[in-house]
């Protein structure tokens, strides 16, 4: 006998809408490389690569989170990561952004027990989640960090990323000292990732 999964497609998550001035956060390369896409202060990877949980084969994706420290789990100190070079830390910054205006957004905090596949590394279904999202006129999708508990992250769409503005922008490795930017130490320190110099 077959048994097919309910899709996450089938359900019809809450739609949340976040009011202007908030805080958001992110790791990214502190100069764009080739391919890369510029838009107002993001540096993201190049479109069509679906390396993420909510990519868009044809628009670029932000993806964001509530804290400093949590988009540092994220993105450098990941659970499966054995271990992180130095220069991996030189090359990137981390960077806040205030939304400007509300963003409405699907909401899938707390689905994770229903719908494991929301915290896998099986990308598929969330990506085709995410498309549906943005043809609904949504501006991104909120959900829970699977690397910080309780901290939420953001995938913003290009009509989300339009109503953001970039604040600062922090070195995780401060320039003439050598030393880990206080977030990264942080994060580092908490992860138990080593970082390797060599």
């Amino acid at each position: 006998m077959n048994f097919k999964a309910p899709h996450l497609l089938s359900f019809a998550p809450p739609i949340l809408e976040i009011p202007a001035h908030q805080m958001w956060y992110r790791v990214q390369r502190t100069s764009a490389r080739r391919g890369s896409v510029r838009l107002k202060g993001y540096v993201l990877a190049p479109m069509g690569g679906l390396a993420g949980r909510f990519d868009l084969a044809d628009e670029p994706t932000a993806y964001l989170a509530d804290s400093p420290e949590t988009t540092l789990y994220e993105s450098v100190f990941r659970r499966e990561v054995r271990s992180c070079h130095w220069d991996r830390l030189l090359e990137r910054s981390l960077v806040a952004f205030e939304t400007r205006a509300s963003l409405r957004l699907a909401d899938l905090r707390g689905l994770e027990e229903r719908y494991p596949v929301l915290q896998s590394m099986r990308y598929e279904t969330s990506q085709k989640f995410a498309q549906n999202c943005r043809q609904q006129g949504l501006h991104g999708i909120l959900y829970a960090s699977a690397q910080h508990p309780r901290h939420s992250c953001v995938c913003l769409f290009k009509a989300g990323i339009e109503q953001t503005k970039k604040l600062t922008a922090f070195a995780l490795v401060e320039p003439g000292t050598g030393h880990l930017l206080g977030s990264a130490a942080i994060a580092a320190r908490g992860s138990q990732v080593p970082i390797i110099r060599e």
